[in-house]
């Protein structure tokens, strides 16, 4: 009863210091696009005196050069739309155009939106993108007079509760506002930011257009939205992708959000640094709480988050009607989807042509030769690049091979024109590699004394030997 007690105390106190205190409903416009800022440029670095500086075709909204009184450039490359905003009395000078000068290239192309959440700070990132752009109960900040300011307004017609400059405390009167229609700031020909005739803390963010209004704002998140990685997304009014987080449902009963706010806070005090939560109104007059990670999702400091929170709403005596969670984690896997079947489909066709040669017969050592064969053939098919080979012989002691127990024709002989024809059970045949030394010594005998002589064997020795000479020759 202690607990409950000190913690009713700190809701009382956090709603009375709240009630007078606008500065959480404030929201700023982020976007800087001086001159003089680093991050701006291509490399990191401010031109220097006789840069060339070189701006996207498509800058489509002002530079502003305030801070750089006497610059001088050796060219500029203007785009086809966007403007330079010159300090009052200053100066942009063009000097002797040089070859070698060093380029500098702007960084930022196309329009900045009012209707972009990523323009904006001053909610929490748990908030849905309808409500991280200004809404009918925020105060708009604007950059104060010494930036620049380019903005491209929403094509519906908005409201917002008041705009000031950051470097002033007091807003703009609405007739000043008004007269801000004209100004070269605001790239729409429809000045479409009205100021709201009446204060409402628990309004929508919008009133007639809000659907209009979000579906502006969602044609440019939902490129940004990338891979879902929750298991269950929850489906959020407002926001333009699936959401991975958690939420509790509040009865719909008419109670008040800086409450909820501050039992929120007491709950979840200590996931400060893993968490963020946001109390909103529901379309259907109910309230919810919106919490989730800061950084990539992982589902379990969600589910006790969550939990803690409808125990502590419950004891402070806000009726909870259900909470959600977004389920496990999910990695992302969209690169292997995508190379999966490019490498798997390949390997299928091998898996299946491997049993297809097993069921007609072919025992698998000749489907592994027959593929390296093939392997092989590939292979010296693409050395085509090669000009020259070699080639490596082995010489024998024996410049003759003997076939043995082949039938054969060892010797013709022939006497008197007849011809004896003997058969034998072997035969030597000459090896074209080498020549022995012994059978060039039996080539130069060129007739056996002791055998019978004819005219024929005669002639055919002598040929034998002019042939056998002829190929030296060559050779």
């Amino acid at each position: 009863m202690l607990g409950l007690s000190v913690l009713r105390r700190k809701i009382v106190l956090y709603v009375i210091l709240s009630s007078g205190c606008s500065a959480a409903f404030e929201k700023h416009w982020l976007p800087d696009l001086e001159w003089q800022t680093a991050s701006n440029w291509a490399d990191g670095r401010v031109p220097e005196i006789d840069n060339r500086v070189i701006f996207p075709q498509q800058t489509r909204h002002a530079v502003g050069i305030a801070a750089a009184n006497d610059l001088m450039l050796s060219g500029i490359d203007l785009p086809r739309q966007g403007s330079l905003v010159l300090p009052r009395n200053g100066k942009l000078q063009l000097s002797n155009s040089r070859a070698s000068a060093k380029v500098k290239r702007w960084s930022k192309e196309g329009n900045f939106f009012w209707a972009d959440p990523a323009n904006w700070n001053g909610s929490s990132v748990a908030a849905p993108h309808l409500e991280r752009v200004p809404c009918r109960r925020n105060d708009v900040v604007l950059p104060s007079a010494s930036r620049t300011l380019s903005v491209l307004l929403p094509v519906r017609q908005i409201e917002v509760r008041s705009i000031r400059l950051s470097n002033e405390e007091e807003p703009f009167p609405k007739w000043e506002w008004e007269s801000f229609r004209d100004r070269r700031e605001f790239s729409r020909g429809r000045f479409t930011v009205k100021y709201t005739e009446y204060s409402c803390t628990n309004c929508f963010c919008q009133a007639d257009s809000q659907s209009d209004y979000l579906e502006e704002i969602c044609a440019i998140q939902r490129p940004r939205c990338g891979f879902t990685g929750c298991q269950y997304p929850l489906t959020v009014e407002g926001h333009c992708c699936p959401y991975c987080g958690g939420r509790v449902f509040i009865s719909k009963k008419a109670i008040s959000l800086v409450i909820v706010q501050a039992a929120a806070d007491e709950a979840l005090e200590s996931y400060a640094k893993k968490l963020a939560w946001y109390v909103r109104r529901t379309w259907n007059g109910g309230v919810e709480v919106l919490v989730k990670e800061k950084g990539d999702y992982s589902g379990i400091t969600i589910d006790e988050a969550v939990e803690n929170l409808k125990e502590t709403l419950q004891r402070t005596g806000i009726d909870v009607t259900s909470t959600e969670t977004a389920g496990a984690a999910m990695k992302d896997s969209r690169l292997a989807v995508t190379l999966g079947p490019l490498f798997g489909t390949p390997l299928v066709i091998i898996a299946l042509l491997l049993l297809a040669f097993l069921y007609f017969g072919y025992s698998l050592g000749q489907v592994l030769s027959g593929c390296m064969e093939a392997v092989s053939s590939v292979r010296d098919g693409i050395r085509t690049d090669k000009k020259y080979g070699f080639a490596r012989f082995e010489n024998v002691p024996e410049g003759n091979v003997q076939i043995a127990d082949v039938p054969g024709i060892s010797r013709r002989e022939a006497d008197n024109d007849v011809e004896e024809i003997t058969q034998t059970t072997g035969g030597r045949f000459e090896n074209p590699l080498y020549r022995s030394k012994r059978d060039k010594a039996e080539e130069h005998k060129i007739l056996d004394i002791d055998a019978p002589l004819s005219l024929a064997t005669l002639k055919g020795k002598i040929d034998d030997q002019l042939e056998s000479e002829e190929m030296d020759t060559e050779e």
